[in-house]
């Protein structure tokens, strides 16, 4: 897999899904608990040192989007190889920035190693905010009920990004 070319779909993985979040408050469980995620399938070698990064990258700017989203994500050697959580929650969950934030259903957490070139870190991140500006994408994943169904729309997704 060249990773200047990673397709949303090969870096989503079946145990780095929960479509039905509870008990979960705020960013900071949240971000815990999708690192978790990551952690449990063995994309991450040092799960805190992830989640520095994260809050790090946090502190440069909001990545609450409209749309009830998050995507926050994180660059580091704590990560082996690239990977998202996504967390879909009914309810929402407090996510909170400096500029203010907002109330999110659906967080995506990225993972992306250090030795991944920014350009290709970066096309992720922007592939993945393309898709969810399209609410025919948000409507089928909140509407997902298995992993297969959320990369079904993954899959669907980045073929029309692709036409």
């Amino acid at each position: 897999m060249k990773n200047e070319n990673l397709r949303i779909e090969e870096v989503i993985r079946p145990g780095t899904t929960n479509l039905c979040l509870t008990g979960i408050r705020n960013k900071e469980e949240i971000i815990d608990y999708l690192a978790g995620l990551l952690d449990k399938v063995g994309l991450l070698n040092d799960k805190q040192k992830y989640i520095g990064a994260v809050h790090e990258r946090e502190l440069m700017g909001p990545t609450y989007m409209e749309h009830f989203i998050a995507i926050p994500h994180g660059k580091s050697d704590a990560v082996r190889e690239a990977g998202i959580a996504f967390g879909r929650s009914e309810d929402g969950i407090l996510y909170e920035t400096c500029l203010g934030g907002g109330i999110a259903k659906m967080i995506f957490l990225l993972a992306i190693p250090n030795r991944m070139s920014g350009d290709a870190y970066m096309a992720v991140l922007a592939r993945l905010a393309r898709l969810l500006v399209h609410e025919e994408f948000r409507n089928e994943l909140m509407s997902a009920v298995n992993y297969d169904d959320v990369v079904k729309s993954i899959r669907n997704g980045e073929n029309l990004l692709e036409e």
